[in-house]
């Protein structure tokens, strides 16, 4: 087998490779480029099997891109992302290491402005914080540093919430306050006197 013409495709990014005359592959310019291909070079299916997965990978690669764009993902996201797409275990692992080198992926940074936007959005506590991100699958030691380094305190956001939420007639109710805090994972003692000191200072007002 032989490539016997590569030619552009209109105003977009993609090239046809013709082999043996007859239209075999449509590749991005990428793709063309890294696979190192040209006219005259003689393929067997092997170099076929490389030329086409190399061409997959690339073309997932710039998906991901547009995914993460949209907002910053850890690791795991983009693993489940990629998976969705149907990338191969060697795929994902070829995106993923691209994108570390790049800093374009990369979990602690991830966490810290994870924990930065979320309580500003919605103080919430340590425990529930770490089971969103739990979900979006980053490593537990990394949670823990980053929790640390942050230091998240539950009482300041306890007491910021109860501010919040009183403004609200539905938790003018001490009960339903209480059962509310406990629900999205504050200790129910540390509830408990939180709403008591809360109570004591309205009271001074």
């Amino acid at each position: 087998m032989k490539i016997t013409k590569i030619a552009k495709m209109g105003k977009e990014d993609k090239f046809a490779v013709f082999i043996d005359d007859k239209l075999n592959l449509i590749i991005s310019g990428e793709s063309l480029l890294s696979s190192g291909i040209n006219v005259g070079q003689k393929l067997t299916d092997n170099d076929l099997k490389s030329i086409d997965n190399l061409t997959k990978t690339n073309d997932l690669y710039s998906r991901t891109l547009k995914y993460i764009s949209l907002r910053i993902k850890s690791e795991g996201e983009v693993k489940q992302y990629l998976k969705r797409k149907s990338a191969s275990d060697d795929q994902i692992k070829t995106i993923i290491s691209r994108l570390k080198r790049l800093d374009l992926i990369n979990d602690e940074m991830f966490v810290r402005a994870y924990i930065h936007d979320r309580m500003l959005q919605s103080p919430s506590s340590k425990r529930k914080i770490t089971f969103e991100l739990r979900k979006k699958q980053i490593a537990e030691s990394v949670i823990e540093q980053s929790l640390k380094n942050d230091q998240i305190s539950d009482i300041d956001s306890l007491n910021k919430l109860i501010e919040s939420k009183r403004r609200q007639s539905k938790y003018a109710d001490d009960l339903k306050l209480m059962q509310y805090l406990v629900r999205v994972g504050f200790n129910y003692s540390d509830v408990k006197e939180a709403i008591k000191n809360s109570k004591k200072v309205d009271q001074e007002d």
